[in-house]
């Protein structure tokens, strides 16, 4: 079995789904919208970025390699990145680059994508251009390039809106990457939960004490970005999730963690935690 089986079947293992289901799962994880089913544009897309991520040598990268290989490339950041994640970075900007402007339009719809990602876009686009000119100045001028997508049609797009937008596919689809590393190499803790009322609990027992672990809806969770153009599935509930584990009679230890893009993404961090957590890596 080689390295691409190998990291797609541990993310399945380690979140408990399917192959079919992964990569929904793993955009749940990421706090963006599942492409539509069947053999969508976007789901395409997506499809080729993983296996291009799959293919990554397992033990050899850092999750967030990819974006930061992305963000070398883009120019907005000075760094050493391994040579597997440029290559990774490379081949998301190849996908993205041999899009046609129908693709890309439906990919700018299927990933929901929003202001701050338009604005990291123009950035990179701006940076890539070398402009000689103040950090402000250039986060003017990415602003104003974002402000006109509001205003124009795909087909009023000058070569900074289609490369801004091209820009930050490149680091949604590095994020997914991303997100695949850090599920295939993780050792979460299976954990049985129940649900009631929309609260997931379970318990573990760590050193002869159980720790009941929680997840529930964010408290004051910070307000999600929308999208600045309408999703093609229905708008879901966006809801931010945490997890708390607390331990001994009296709760006497607790700790939480948040905000979460989805239950399961607060699920999977829970169950890493308690793994940590048994191995003495941490404590509450």
């Amino acid at each position: 079995m080689g390295t691409m089986d190998d990291r797609l079947s541990k993310a399945c293992v380690n979140l408990r789904v399917v192959p079919v289901d992964l990569l929904d799962a793993l955009c749940s994880l990421s706090g963006r919208p599942s492409p539509p089913s069947g053999s969508h544009p976007v789901r395409r897309v997506y499809e080729h970025v993983l296996h291009a991520a799959a293919s990554l040598p397992l033990g050899a990268l850092q999750p967030g390699d990819v974006s930061a290989a992305t963000e070398v490339r883009a120019g907005l950041l000075n760094a050493d990145v391994p040579p597997p994640s440029d290559a990774a970075a490379r081949c998301i900007q190849h996908t993205v680059d041999d899009l046609g402007p129908a693709d890309l339009w439906t990919l700018v719809h299927g990933t929901a994508m929003t202001r701050d990602d338009l604005a990291w876009g123009a950035a990179a686009t701006l940076a890539r251009e070398r402009l000689e000119q103040p950090d402000s100045l250039g986060e003017i001028a990415a602003q104003a390039i974002v402000d006109e997508f509001a205003e124009r049609t795909p087909c009023r797009w000058g070569r900074h809106h289609s490369d801004a937008v091209r820009s930050a596919l490149y680091r949604t689809l590095a994020d997914l990457a991303d997100v695949l590393l850090e599920v295939s190499e993780s050792s979460p803790t299976p954990l049985a939960w129940s649900t009631h009322d929309d609260v997931r609990r379970a318990s573990a027992v760590i050193g002869g004490v159980v720790h009941d672990v929680l997840v529930q809806n964010a408290e004051n969770p910070p307000s999600s970005a929308q999208p600045v153009w309408q999703h093609p599935l229905p708008p879901a509930t966006r809801t931010a999730w945490q997890w708390r584990i607390t331990n001994g009679p009296a709760c006497r230890a607790s700790h939480g963690c948040g905000p979460f893009p989805s239950a399961l993404a607060a699920r999977h961090a829970a169950e890493c935690a308690i793994t940590a957590l048994a191995a003495g890596r941490c404590s509450l």
